[in-house]
């Protein structure tokens, strides 16, 4: 990855889904596991402005070390665990829980 230069934007933030939450996904009613999928990555872009800015990203912070979240997405019986690395600028996707 190349330095941030003056004028030019940071890279954006990613979303890294581990091979069990995506198994969960996939299993998802079609409709549900966009959802969830589109979610996931407009979290990643809104955790990361926060962190960019200083603030704490979305979510129920987990343990004291602020670098691990919880989040329900809105108005779906899924609940998403998330961990923060800065250093490769993405959100990593340990646990997805589908209440069905």
């Amino acid at each position: 990855m190349s330095p941030e230069r003056p004028g030019h934007p940071r890279p954006g933030w990613a979303a890294y889904v581990e091979e069990t939450p995506a198994a969960a996904i996939v299993a998802m009613p079609t409709d549900l596991a966009k959802k969830v999928a589109n979610y996931i990555a407009a979290l990643a872009l809104e955790a990361g402005a926060a962190l960019d800015r200083g603030r704490r990203p979305p979510g129920d912070a987990m343990g004291d070390h602020g670098t691990r979240f919880s989040i329900q997405v809105a108005g779906e019986p899924v609940l998403i665990e998330y961990s923060v690395h800065h250093d490769i600028r993405a959100i990593r996707i340990p646990v997805v829980v589908w209440i069905d």
